[in-house]
């Protein structure tokens, strides 16, 4: 359906086509229109605005000439309205068409721009298309600058059928998640068009679907991204290429792994690292030879107006301390060869008060100082270290002296790992360990690193070290119950969860993560009342009103504790925020017949459930229950079927199968039902009591 959207992100072909039905040259732009009837430039955030609240805008049927220009109103499938703008005519011309021409050749547009639009569409995830990313790319429209993401999201079901309901699935999520311009490349991979301004909020953004796809049960999402300029097309055969190296890059980095290709292109191959080579090669004359040396980096902020300092006043400057190796953009290296350990702090002091002697006391200087020998690392890794010592300076305020240890490597590898390097992050969380054994925050950031990397049992082994050091510590108690729980140990992963919820007063992390898996082990072990628990003190979170997954949990905790008016409104509130969660629907469609709402319209909504993903045991589970309920047993029959030919285990369609044949008398195969759900492994004690309760009364009768 073509929408006000599809006029910014397809301006190019849309525009040709314009031109290609006119009879005469011309330039060809769109706009859309205000309230009091006024033009706009067509705008990403405009379009998104304008789209959420068609009814506002007004509808004009005639075309109109507007300052020598001729100004085409089309009122869109989408119930929008844009304007076709047709300028550099000569106006006397434009005056002279008939408006009985004007009509019919409006009519035409609109049937031909919607099979223009046809083409730039992906049919199965009904997305923009590869070829609708190459227009947008080559040409951004309007001056208009982003970031692209591309995505790529590994999945797999047993048939052609549900891969692609799987895709679909994915493209209406990244849709509600991101409320912006979404692409299919095919095979699982999208494309994202952020109008953010900055690589910090593209980050943020790449981050938050990962994280919110995890969620959703995938177990691999990579992004690769880059900012979107007006340029591109002038610095790349292939606009997409940039990309796509972005993403080979983000693949290698891990199952979540990410890149900003931009930031590799621009800065050195390693972010720690001199850029001068010259400079380099100073320092290792310097030190050649040496036993031991220590290097010191100054970073410095001059005053304003304040002209730098020369460099023979800076050799001269520090010939007493040490040996003045350069300059390099706001930084100093200063050399100190054969220095002993003991007598680092005086000359450090030293070196600050020649500073502070030759340019002056109002200037802030941080420094960041790291030695040789040092574990494993060769001479050319000091200046490195020199330089994560200043960025952890910087997390501790202007002017501050670090020495390279393992808290420098902490930061580093929280830098890698925000970058999405898990495989460097590793490596310097095992290096900070080495220096210092047990330290519990280390361990937590490498064992979160190595879950990311799909190294379940090697993080467990970390989030348990860090209990032994101290064993009410929120974060590694919450992250060794995640990894129990994807290593199938479902009572250690709770015992885990409900100790990190006894401490979750003293915590100071977001504890969404905990109350969702908390809150899902209780439902399984058929623990209703203490699910519903944790999900409304859930519901009491800043920023909870957002999280459709947690009304989607409402909906379905507020209905086996028997609070079917809650859950209605938990469900209705889910499909809000997201329209196409097939969990909500086919909850609320069965809460609608069951509650006496409307059978016809619970029985659409558990339908809709199963057209978007039918390969869910449960949808079936809860269309054969709202079938049950209204008296159609044969077509109930048919439903719990294929929800147990998907899951054989699956204990509510066998209790609901062993339901279905009591009505009909067929008390053997009923009694089998009952038998085989109690043997099920996800059997829970409620549901025991149920099947057994059953078995007893087959053999009363």
């Amino acid at each position: 359906m073509l929408s006000l959207g599809d006029f910014y992100i397809l301006h190019a072909p849309l525009a040709e086509e314009v031109k290609r039905l006119l009879p005469l040259p011309a330039t060809v732009s769109f706009a859309t229109f205000s309230p009091d009837g006024s033009l706009h430039p067509l705008q990403a955030h405009l379009t998104n605005a304008m789209s959420a609240n068609p009814g506002q805008l007004p509808t004009f049927s005639d075309p109109r000439m507007v300052d020598d220009r001729l100004i085409l109103p089309l009122d869109l499938p989408s119930k929008e309205c844009v304007a076709v703008v047709i300028s550099d005519v000569d106006p006397a011309l434009l005056r002279k068409m008939s408006s009985s021409w004007l009509r019919e050749i409006r009519s035409t547009l609109l049937q031909e721009l919607q099979l223009v639009h046809w083409g730039y569409i992906d049919p199965e995830a009904e997305l923009y298309n590869r070829r609708a990313a190459m227009v947008y790319l080559q040409e951004p429209p309007f001056g208009h600058s982003g970031f692209f993401l591309l995505l790529n999201t590994v999945f797999y079901r047993r048939t052609a059928a549900g891969n692609l309901q799987k895709l679909r699935e994915i493209s209406d999520l990244l849709q509600a998640l991101t409320q912006t311009h979404c692409f299919s490349f095919g095979y699982g991979v999208f494309g994202l068009l952020l109008p953010v301004e900055s690589r910090e909020e593209a980050l943020k953004t790449a981050h938050y679907l990962q994280h919110q796809l995890k969620r959703e049960g995938l177990s691999r999402v990579q992004i690769g991204f880059a900012q979107v300029t007006e340029c591109e097309s002038q610095s790349a055969p292939n606009v997409l290429e940039k990309f796509w190296r972005s993403l080979a890059i983000a693949e290698r980095r891990g199952p979540f792994g990410l890149c900003d290709i931009d930031a590799i292109d621009e800065r050195l191959p390693h972010p720690f690292q001199l850029a001068q080579s010259k400079l380099l090669g100073k320092l290792k004359e310097q030190w050649r030879g040496l036993s031991r040396f220590t290097l010191v980096m100054l970073s410095r902020q001059l005053a304003v107006g304040q002209p730098a300092i020369g460099t023979v006043v800076l050799a001269d400057a520090f010939v007493d301390v040490g040996v003045y190796i350069g300059e390099e953009d706001n930084l100093t290296l200063i050399l100190l060869p054969e220095i002993e350990p003991g007598d680092l702090g005086q000359h450090l002091a030293s070196i600050r008060k020649k500073y502070r002697e030759c340019c002056g006391g109002d200037q802030t200087v941080a420094l960041g100082v790291a030695s040789w020998p040092w574990l494993d690392f060769t001479k050319s890794d000091i200046p490195g270290n020199c330089l994560k010592a200043l960025l952890h300076s910087s997390f501790l305020g202007p002017g501050t002296t670090v020495i390279f240890d393992h808290l420098s490597l902490n930061v580093s590898g929280d830098f890698f790992f925000e970058e999405g390097d898990y495989r460097a992050a590793i490596r310097e969380y095992r290096r900070g360990l080495r220096l210092q054994p047990g330290d519990v925050n280390l361990l937590n950031s490498l064992g979160v690193t190595l879950v990311e990397c799909g190294q379940e049992r090697q993080a467990a082994t970390c989030f348990q070290e860090a209990l032994i050091k101290e064993p009410a510590n929120y974060m590694a108690l919450v992250n060794l119950g995640h990894v129990q729980h994807k290593l199938g140990l479902r009572e250690l992963a709770l015992e885990c969860f409900e100790r990190a919820y006894r401490v979750l007063n003293q915590a100071t992390a977001a504890p969404q993560e905990l109350f969702l898996s908390l809150g899902k082990l209780y439902a399984e072990f058929g623990d209703h009342p203490k699910a519903l628990a944790v999900y409304e003190y859930w519901r009491t979170c800043p920023g909870s009103e957002k999280e459709f997954l947690l009304y989607r949990l409402l909906g379905q905790s507020y209905l086996e504790n028997g609070q079917p008016e809650e859950a209605i409104k938990a469900c209705q509130r889910a499909l809000q925020l997201f329209p196409q969660d097939s969990i909500s629907l086919s909850t609320l469609g069965l809460l609608y017949v069951e509650q006496g709402e409307g059978d016809d319209v619970g029985l659409t909504l558990c339908r809709k459930a199963l057209a978007l993903d039918n390969f869910n045991p449960d949808h079936w589970c809860r269309l054969s229950r709202a079938l049950l309920h209204i008296g159609d047993h044969n077509g109930a029959l048919i439903a719990v079927r294929q929800c147990l030919q998907l899951r054989r285990s699956h204990v509510e369609g066998l209790l609901l199968l062993g339901r279905i044949c009591l009505l009909r008398k067929w008390k053997k195969r009923a009694e089998r039902c009952f038998l085989q759900a109690v043997a099920a492994k996800g059997c829970t004690e409620p549901q025991a009591a149920l099947a057994r309760k059953s078995l007893a009364a087959l053999v009363v009768s």
